[in-house]
């Protein structure tokens, strides 16, 4: 790997290994750079952001490298070439108009004051560190451009797991994209990404407008505790999420290979890293047991045969996907579930969170309330669901009282659709301020 992409990237500059003083020194400018940035026009930005996105899509030797450097985030190269496509796509011009104009009714608010005699404008919260995770390694790009589209600063601090080089060698093609544009700086000049092992919440405190938080339960609750509540806070915590068919659709999928397939996407897409990952499926109604076991049986093959192969394993990987297959054995011995490569069919109610890496979990529950009684004490860690039933609306009104956010078709729950919200909120405007005039 080049040196470089060890290093820390603040604000058109490649650093060292950075030190308390130096942190400092990257938190003051960062601070110092927000009144000027928030004169660029959106459109350039958009410019920008859509031009690295052509040149990143489909790049099979940009994708190769990565891969070649990534090998440790558990991607297999074809999973990885999906993920940055996927970003490409979310961060198209028309989709970015797209997803603007929904988000604030008017694109042009980011630029200018909008209304008559009650006159809006978005403004960035202004300086904005992201806490990123490591699960979905495009993650921290994306909350990134997030935060450039609403014209703040930003500082993003990587994962540990995946470390500064994604990040590094993105900013190669933005300076790339930037000088192709003859906008050299406008977006590279104004960002940081950086690695530090010690704990930043000091800083952020001191010179920070808001934080970004991506992150498993204990970051969630330390910033939670930690961060100056008179400061913008947003949290992205762990969810998860089904899902849910009923009997009726069972019986009328069950030797329809296409449905199968489209299933073993929601399960295996992103190795269920993604807090949209499905890992329990739900079937809903009164049902043969034959019938179950011949549904859990046919996802078993779809997820073996997904199209897109599986990255390797690390050690503790592995350990955990093994004791969950041993403990489903266990189980079947018990004449508790029977077992299926990779899929558990659970004889029992309740959620269930497993090992990832393509693993499923199938309960059978025999009405809507008991799939309500299942899931009611999970409420605050739900989040996506994938579902086809007979009487769909009812099912949502339900599902969505207690704390489920999104439906989506089968096959589709770890694609992001632009213009819909994220865990009932929209980023967009999370990162912005709206300020308002009357008659001044």
């Amino acid at each position: 790997m080049d040196q470089n992409y060890k290093k820390n990237y603040c604000f058109g500059l490649f650093l060292d290994e950075i030190d308390k003083v130096e942190l400092r020194e990257i938190f003051i400018l960062a601070k110092a750079k927000k009144k000027e940035f928030i004169k660029n026009k959106l459109d350039d930005l958009l410019k920008v952001i859509d031009e690295v996105s052509r040149l990143w899509m489909n790049d099979d030797q940009k994708i190769d490298f990565v891969f070649d450097n990534l090998k440790n985030i558990g991607f297999s190269k074809g999973m990885i070439k999906l993920a940055i496509n996927e970003l490409c796509r979310i961060f198209s011009y028309d989709n970015m108009v797209r997803r603007i104009n929904k988000e604030f009714g008017d694109i042009r608010m980011l630029d200018q004051w909008i209304g008559q005699d009650i006159k809006l404008r978005a403004y960035p919260i202004g300086l904005l560190t992201h806490i990123t995770p490591g699960n979905v390694f495009v993650s921290s790009i994306d909350s990134l451009l997030c935060g450039v589209l609403t014209k703040n600063i930003n500082i993003i601090k990587t994962s540990s797991k995946v470390g500064n080089f994604w990040g590094l060698i993105w900013v190669e093609t933005l300076k790339e994209a930037e000088r192709k544009l003859g906008m050299e700086g406008i977006i590279s000049d104004n960002i940081a990404i950086i690695s530090y092992k010690d704990d930043i919440i000091d800083f952020l405190n001191q010179y920070n407008d808001g934080v970004v938080v991506w992150g498993n339960y204990d970051t969630i609750k330390f910033f939670s505790s930690n961060f100056d509540p008179k400061k913008k806070l947003i949290l992205y915590g762990p969810k998860y999420s089904i899902c849910v068919l009923d009997s009726q659709t069972v019986e009328e999928v069950i030797d329809d290979q296409n449905f199968f397939k489209a299933l073993s996407w929601d399960v295996c897409l992103w190795e269920q890293r993604a807090c949209s990952s499905v890992q329990t499926v739900f079937i809903v109604g009164e049902i043969q047991k034959s019938l179950l076991e011949k549904f859990a049986e046919n996802l078993s093959v779809a997820i073996r045969n997904f199209e897109i192969e599986q990255g390797e394993l690390s050690f503790d990987e592995y350990t955990e996907l093994f004791k969950f297959e041993e403990i489903s054995m266990a189980n079947e011995a018990l004449n508790e579930g029977k077992y299926f490569e990779r899929v558990f069919l659970d004889y029992s109610p309740g959620f269930f969170i497993g090992p990832l890496n393509r693993f499923v979990c199938v309960k059978n529950v025999y009405t809507l309330e008991m799939l309500k009684e299942s899931l009611k004490d999970y409420s605050e860690i739900l989040q996506s669901c994938s579902i086809r039933t007979k009487n769909t609306d009812e099912f949502i009104d339900v599902l969505s009282s207690i704390g489920i956010y999104r439906f989506v078709e089968i096959g589709s729950i770890g694609f992001s659709e632009i213009e819909a919200p994220h865990e009932g909120e929209f980023i967009l405007r999370k990162f912005s301020k709206l300020i308002s005039r009357y008659k001044v």
